[in-house]
């Protein structure tokens, strides 16, 4: 069976990045079946808007994956082909655009030894009507994979990345420090540092259970004694992860 371009180059970065049909589908908020039919060749032509979200989590955009440039003549080549004439390993990937100022490091897709994990356009600390995530991605940032998987024992499609924004969190959280947010880890029995959507924004926070309360309630409260600590009804919280890493500019 020939394979569609798309499938091809599809398959190509996925491989990358190390991400699964599920992994990839999880974190591009799409179903897993949207993934798995392009591969297998039953969506031939996608695109739209599922197709960019595809694409940001692979570090590309929907046309890199439509039109890969170094797909040629007809299009596709079978599965048998393919492995025939594999590409020489020396080859580096296509690059996603980067822009100029960027280090090297950050030039191709899949650097050796690196891996994208999901960036959250969104920054912590700003209000809004909810958290939807698929409606939120933006380029993925690049990590060391010792790092990811050794020191924090996480793949990339378990980790989000997020922008701290405001005072509330200072000292130890400054504005535009830049947090590692692990989403396997939402229980607060142990109280932490938290991102979260509190009912009326995407907050970086103090969170703990508000154990004196006569129904279910969340404590929230920041580093900077200038802002006053609140309690939210436990349903109308997210915990999108817990806090397990920053980077802070100079």
């Amino acid at each position: 069976m020939i394979r569609s371009a798309v499938a091809e180059e599809l398959e190509r970065r996925m491989t990358l990045l190390g991400l699964t049909q599920k992994a990839l589908a999880r974190s591009a908020g799409v179903g897993d079946t949207y993934v798995r039919d392009i591969l297998k060749g039953k969506s031939r032509n996608p695109g739209g808007e599922k197709l960019e979200r595809i694409a940001a989590i692979l570090g590309c955009t929907a046309r890199d994956l439509l039109f890969p440039l170094n797909t040629t003549g007809a299009g596709a080549r079978s599965r048998g082909a393919r492995h025939e004439t594999a590409r020489n390993e020396s080859e580096p990937p296509t690059p996603y655009a980067p822009t100029a100022d960027q280090p090297e490091i950050t030039q191709y897709l899949n650097p050796p030894g690196y891996v994208a994990v999901p960036f959250i356009s969104l920054k912590a600390g700003m209000g809004g009507g909810g958290y939807v995530e698929d409606q939120l991605l933006g380029q993925p940032k690049f990590f060391e994979e010792e790092f990811v998987r050794g020191a924090l024992r996480a793949s990339p499609c378990d980790l989000r990345v997020i922008e701290v924004e405001g005072q509330s969190m200072e000292p130890m959280l400054q504005n535009g420090d830049m947090v590692l947010v692990d989403t396997r880890r939402t229980s607060i029995i142990e109280p932490g540092i938290f991102v979260l959507f509190d009912g009326d924004g995407v907050v970086c926070k103090w969170v703990e259970r508000a154990h004196d309360a006569s129904e279910p309630m969340v404590r929230i409260k920041s580093e900077n004694t200038r802002f006053s600590p609140y309690c939210v009804p436990a349903e109308q919280v997210q915990i999108i992860g817990r806090v397990v890493w920053f980077a802070r500019k100079l």
